[in-house]
């Protein structure tokens, strides 16, 4: 019988996975086992009628009111408090750093100077002008208006994405003879055919 048991001992703790397996599987048993035990052998609870529970209510205000009651203590209080309660102590928190205090004559932060609004007028133009310039008109087709930029197939009132920004983008206007005219935020822009070898 200690050579069967021998035997299997080597074979289960051979493998390390096989045996942490085992060991898992062992302690839940035992844990189910434990469970069992407290639940078959479980304390038996008595409950108490309500006759029982009232008599005993009535013993218990007997027995308190037998003892002596003090006498009542009469405290006066100040009609006016002696401190703020709400007032912190600087004996107990003292002040180390004065916090500095904002004078309203003295104004807030400097006023930066604002940018006009022609010049950034003109500075949204010229960047929509250099992402404008990105794109290459490579074909014209007057019937149905087409036209290739940038190797894609557009219509008029179709959408060029910029190739830098993709929020950005270009609407075909109009399409003439060699030339693509776009928009964008109110500008217009005008892409033209280069000459072959011009």
């Amino acid at each position: 019988m200690s050579v069967i048991l021998r035997r299997l001992w080597i074979q289960i703790s051979a493998d390390r996975k096989r045996f942490g397996i085992f060991c898992a599987a062992f302690l839940v048993l035992l844990l189910f086992w434990a469970r069992l035990i407290v639940v078959s052998q479980a304390p038996r609870v008595v409950m108490a009628e309500e006759d029982e529970q009232v008599n005993t209510a009535s013993t218990d205000v007997e027995k308190v009111s037998d003892k002596p009651v003090a006498p009542p203590i009469d405290i006066e209080l100040d009609q006016i408090p002696n401190r703020d309660p709400f007032l912190i102590n600087a004996e107990h928190f003292p002040v180390i750093a004065q916090v500095p205090v904002f004078d309203p004559e003295q104004g807030k932060l400097g006023v930066k100077p604002t940018e006009d609004p022609e010049q950034a007028a003109l500075r949204r133009t010229a960047e929509l002008q250099s992402l404008a310039s990105q794109f290459t008109l490579q074909g014209v087709l007057n019937q149905p208006p087409m036209a290739v930029v940038n190797g894609n197939l557009y219509r008029p009132g179709d959408w060029i994405t910029s190739v830098d920004q993709e929020q950005i983008r270009f609407e075909v206007k109009s399409i003439e003879q060699r030339k693509v005219t776009i928009e964008c935020e109110g500008r217009q822009f005008t892409l033209e055919m280069t000459t072959p070898g011009g």
